[in-house]
């Protein structure tokens, strides 16, 4: 049968028209990759967070009663946990009396989460071993590096084996107080709130006096000063820990807390190159 010259050539224009179409058609242009961690990102996020509470600007870290060198921190955190415990049947206690004052008795909703988080993690701290397990990674290997140089006074941090920031810092003073070189991974525990109970006074925005604390090997750790300290950064002030400024303490806290103690380390040097 023979075909009409007509649906034939009506044929050949749909073709036509279909190549063409397919021809313009625009490629979806390519989808951001959102698995790329973001630096800035992150520490913008940490750095809107806001207690909204006042600091206390007495400078406690002055006293010569602590020296992280010579104190046992599992037995300070023992005392701290039997004192967390005691905090906590106290305020379960009193908040079964009777409220007959004009205020409620015991611990506000936020100050019952501090202790509960902090109990948490000094007794996954006291249930760990003393040494912290290798697992693979080193220094820039790690995914988050802290280097501190004590001769410029300060920590280059790293994020996946690049530089991504600097703070600074103040290490021990004097031969006594000398931060020793190390380089491990943090042993912990990681606190957000946290009060020395070896020389009570002083806080940071509700936080205790040395915030964001991140220990790395007995009681030396890496936390946020008070602001009577701030000008001593880029100094030599501490008896022992290394101190930074309360909002890059708190960059640096969360950091560990999201990657974890074994993808961190810390390497504290007189010099580095």
């Amino acid at each position: 049968m023979k075909k009409h010259p007509v649906y034939f050539l009506l044929s050949i224009l749909f073709l036509f028209s279909f190549l063409i179409a397919c021809h313009s058609q625009k490629k979806p242009k390519p989808q951001p990759d959102t698995t790329v961690f973001s630096y800035e990102k992150f520490k913008d996020s940490v750095m809107h967070t806001d207690t909204g509470l006042k600091p206390d600007a007495s400078n406690i870290f002055d006293s010569k009663k602590f020296i992280p060198g010579d104190d046992s921190l599992r037995k300070m955190l023992i005392k701290m946990d039997t004192l967390w415990r005691r905090q906590a049947a106290l305020m379960e206690h009193l908040d079964s009396l009777p409220k007959q004052l004009g205020k409620d008795p015991g611990f506000s909703a936020a100050e019952l989460a501090a202790i509960r988080d902090n109990l948490a993690e000094v007794e996954k701290y006291l249930l760990a071993k003393d040494t912290v397990p290798q697992t693979g990674c080193k220094e820039k290997e790690c995914i988050v590096f802290a280097a501190i140089d004590k001769k410029k006074q300060m920590l280059y941090l790293y994020i996946l084996g690049e530089v991504k920031d600097s703070f600074k810092v103040s290490t021990g003073k004097g031969k006594k107080y000398e931060t020793p070189e190390m380089s491990r991974h943090p042993a912990g525990p990681v606190l957000i709130k946290y009060t020395s109970r070896k020389f009570p006074g002083g806080n940071y925005m509700g936080l205790g006096n040395m915030p964001y604390a991140v220990f790395v090997k007995g009681g030396f750790a890496i936390h946020g000063t008070t602001p009577g300290n701030f000008s001593k950064l880029g100094n030599r002030a501490s008896h022992g820990c290394i101190r930074l400024h309360p909002d890059n303490a708190k960059v640096f806290n969360a950091l560990v807390k999201t990657v974890g103690l074994q993808q961190t380390w810390v390497s504290i040097r007189d010099s580095i190159q």
